[in-house]
């Protein structure tokens, strides 16, 4: 006869175990992920042949403007964009150490080039900082560009320009691209084609959440010359060349992959991040009556200055009554949640997990997205300034007083606690036939 308490007993241990090893594979981040044929690609033939076809220059004659670094333009930038209306001003920052005594600013684009008018300027710690607006009104998606007698400088799709901000309007979030592959996943051809399906929406922006790269672990992608990984820098400019085909201002915030050190690489994914994205973690920008807030981070969290400097933004948003969504890789040192305890967050966009989660907690919408390379993003619909829309579900802020539980389990968990509960039952009917 079977001793349904000893069963009982074995299955819980059996899950325990199970749990433990799926934290652990989670920790060291050795995913088998399942390979579809119409979504994924794994085969070799890749090796070695792809980043040479994907940076041959006249195939994709704006590779090389799209992968300058930093220089004299330190913001706007192609992570930092900046969207204005008709008449607006916006500021630009200067590195003011290397400015030439004579220069122009001009937004350009395959139709137009308009000129930027400079109507106040004045140094601070950061460099110059520009008050500009443009000399004619023409709606698009431009580069900036800077001009002097002895240099030039160039960030491509840095400013937006709308004739009028209006309700509603649209941003996806995209998170863990992974450029160029993940395992054995050729992740740059899986979101290249995605790239294609994303310009064919309607939207206004993108807000990607972290791991652009895969850094040391990108073997499927290697060197030739030593069969090591492609370099840190490789790969991000790799990564800008292909969001830059979305044709959109992207807002881009670093993750684990992007920044932490690690001695497979033949140089340091943090340097690289900051020469071509800027050195400062946060991003802030408004949109109408909401704003966003982001930060770049490893694992051990932000310092403790930039973690005031976040606190202090969100302050500020939070004694004006301004609706607000945070952006951000992972809750490393809890340093999300514990800005989420102190304000109120109307919604928090995050990834890493490579597992979509949506929920609602203490007032404030989650999301986390799945990656990119597996064809997911979500879309939000911004109604007004006290709600959006998200899989044709309305969050209504003003309104959301009830406290949800997350509702993205392992499915694993689920498996084994539904064999728990069948066992019992079972044992039950055994004893009701006694």
């Amino acid at each position: 006869m079977i001793d349904f308490s000893k069963l009982r007993i074995f299955l819980v241990t059996i899950t325990l175990l199970l749990l433990l090893n799926f934290n652990s594979s989670l920790n060291t981040m050795s995913f088998n992920w399942p390979v579809n044929s119409d979504n994924f690609s794994s085969n070799l033939e890749y090796h070695t042949t792809s980043p040479i076809e994907y940076f041959n220059e006249s195939k994709h004659p704006r590779y090389n403007l799209v992968a300058r670094s930093i220089d004299l333009i330190v913001s706007p930038n192609k992570g930092r964009p900046v969207i204005a209306e008709f008449n607006e001003n916006f500021t630009v920052l200067i590195n003011s150490a290397n400015l030439p005594d004579s220069w122009e600013l001009y937004l350009v684009n395959t139709v137009i080039e308009i000129e930027l008018e400079i109507l106040d300027h004045y140094s601070s710690d950061d460099g110059r900082v520009l008050t500009v607006q443009p000399s004619s009104n023409v709606a698009g998606l431009y580069d900036l560009q800077f001009n002097s007698s002895t240099e030039d400088d160039y960030q491509t799709h840095s400013v937006k320009i709308v004739e009028q901000k209006e309700y509603p309007f649209k941003f996806i979030h995209l998170s863990d691209s992974h450029f160029p592959c993940y395992g054995e996943i050729n992740t740059t051809d899986i979101n290249l084609k995605y790239i294609n399906t994303i310009k064919t929406l309607d939207l206004d922006f993108v807000i990607l959440t972290g791991d652009l790269i895969e850094g040391g672990p990108a073997w499927l992608f290697v060197n030739p010359v030593d069969d090591m990984p492609l370099a840190a820098e490789i790969q991000l400019r790799l990564s800008l060349w292909a969001l830059d085909l979305l044709d959109l201002p992207v807002y881009i915030i670093a993750g684990n992959h992007d920044l932490d050190d690690t001695p497979i690489l033949s140089d340091i994914p943090r340097i690289i991040w900051n020469k071509y994205l800027g050195e400062n973690p946060i991003i802030q920008f408004n949109y109408l009556d909401w704003m966003y807030v982001g930060y770049s981070v490893t694992d051990s969290g932000l310092s403790s200055d930039k973690y005031t400097s976040v606190k202090d933004l969100i302050d500020s948003a939070h004694g004006k009554n301004i609706p607000t969504v945070m952006f951000y890789h992972s809750n490393y040192a809890s340093q999300a949640s514990n800005i989420r305890k102190l304000y109120s967050i109307e919604v928090m966009l995050y990834g890493h997990e490579h597992d979509e989660r949506l929920y609602t907690k203490d007032k404030t919408l989650y999301h986390c997205e799945a990656p990119m390379f597996e064809n997911s993003s979500s879309i939000f619909t911004v109604l007004n300034g006290t709600s959006m829309s998200l899989d044709e579900t309305v969050y209504d802020f003003s309104l959301l007083l009830q406290e949800a539980e997350e509702t993205s389990f392992p499915s694993l968990l689920v498996l084994l606690m539904s064999s728990i509960l069948v066992a019992c039952l079972y044992q039950k009917r055994k004893k009701k036939s006694y």
